[in-house]
């Protein structure tokens, strides 16, 4: 009786154990109030953008049709759906665009933009990198080259103000970003801010 009480109990804990996983982040429009960028681990790049519509002739049937005009156009050139519209929505007078991308690169071709999103160790970068990031950890400043040679990390670049999310926790940042929590923070208003995270 008492190895079958130990059993059901260990049985009972490894359920529970099994259903702790982690939690898929993605934007939605109800947990938006600012232009935000998440990078997930699996190379998808998600944006909103969150802007003014507060004019009597503004029409969200109008901007919803033209975005997915601009979205196929891209697409049909790419070959493939690369460009996904997640949602389109008007809180207040506000308007809410959530836009997903399968890379990077789609996200920085689409929206004409310098971007890079690459894995620790990749020697051929192609974008010239500040000399120096900020350790989120200790404050103090590390050399990038090494920085971004380690391979548990991914380094994001982006070009744009963003609250930006990583499916991971920030190590270093470039100087010019606010670091606002483990995983998130804000990007410069003008200029290159590198971000670089251990998933």
């Amino acid at each position: 009786m008492r190895k079958l009480l130990l059993c059901v109990i260990l049985l009972l804990c490894l359920t529970s154990f099994a259903g702790c996983t982690k939690e898929e982040l993605s934007l939605t429009a109800e947990n938006i109030d600012k232009n935000t960028l998440l990078a997930k681990n699996n190379g998808v790049i998600q944006t909103a953008i969150v802007e003014e519509f507060n004019k009597d002739y503004y029409n969200l049937n109008e901007l919803s049709e033209f975005v997915m005009e601009e979205i196929n156009t891209y697409n049909q050139a790419s070959g493939v759906k690369n460009v996904l519209l997640d949602d389109l929505e008007l809180k207040g007078d506000k308007v809410i665009m959530i836009l997903s991308y399968t890379g990077m690169k789609h996200y920085a071709e689409f929206n004409k933009v310098l971007a890079a999103y690459f894995n620790g160790g990749n020697k051929e970068i192609g974008i010239e990198l500040p000399g120096t990031l900020i350790s989120t950890k200790k404050e103090t400043t590390a050399n990038t080259a090494e920085v971004i040679q380690n391979e548990k990390y991914k380094v994001l670049v982006v070009d744009e103000p963003f609250e930006v999310i990583v499916d991971g926790k920030i190590q270093y940042h470039s100087d010019n970003a606010t670091n606002v929590g483990k995983n998130k923070l804000q990007s410069a208003e003008e200029g290159m801010t590198v971000i670089v995270f251990q998933p």
